[in-house]
């Protein structure tokens, strides 16, 4: 039978079997050891946050420490009306997550109360609207801070994605970079019928001077 160890973590029973350990929590205090159901329900969880992560167009990190339950509540309606999602999850389970996925660097962030911004349907507008927020005043700057973030699988840090949220609207930046590599080609057909048009007079020009010429 394998050996049983306590140690002082959160994660519930691991079975190591081929080394054939158990690792159990210990009991905490006036209460039961954490049961393979409330297991199950936190890992239900980190695999919520992952799904979403991988699902969003972009994700922001914030930080709000200082906000109240109203406040909160009427942040979250401004992301709705952007197809945004303003979710408040445990440290614990946001750093699982994060391990799993490999964003490291979001880790050292989680301090405080955090909440994920998803962006679901443009990425722009999740950081666009906690700027928007904390620009309000002094005190909103405050009590919401853009920690960092991950735009299409890339690490950002809280600056970066104060940056992109200045950008204009994912359809808006297509247009933009459409009319750009358009302009050489645009510039290359009025070249072309120039051109066409000058050879077109040189060739008058000489089918003229040998007409002149036919007739001396």
């Amino acid at each position: 039978m394998g050996r049983r160890i306590y140690i002082p973590t959160d994660v519930g029973r691991i079975n190591l079997p081929n080394v054939g350990i158990f690792i159990y929590l210990p009991k905490p205090i006036g209460g039961e050891r954490v049961s393979e159901k409330a297991i199950a329900a936190k890992q239900e969880v980190v695999n919520e946050i992952k799904e979403k992560i991988e699902n969003a167009q972009s994700v922001t990190l914030v930080g709000f420490d200082r906000m109240d339950v109203k406040e909160i509540t009427d942040l979250r309606n401004k992301f709705r009306e952007k197809n945004a999602e303003y979710k408040v999850y445990k440290n614990t389970m946001m750093r699982f997550a994060f391990q799993e996925l490999g964003y490291e660097e979001l880790i050292d962030e989680l301090k405080g109360s955090n909440a994920l911004i998803f962006s679901n349907e443009d990425l722009v507008n999740g950081p666009k609207v906690a700027v928007d927020y904390t620009k309000e005043g002094d005190e909103q700057k405050d009590k919401l801070v853009l920690k960092a973030g991950v735009v299409e699988g890339n690490f950002q840090t809280g600056d970066q994605m104060m940056a992109i949220a200045t950008l204009p609207p994912t359809d808006v930046l297509h247009s933009m970079l459409a009319n750009v590599l358009q302009a050489p080609i645009r510039r290359l057909a009025g070249d072309l019928n120039n051109t066409v048009s000058k050879i077109a007079i040189a060739l008058d020009a000489v089918r003229e001077k040998k007409e002149q010429a036919g007739e001396e």
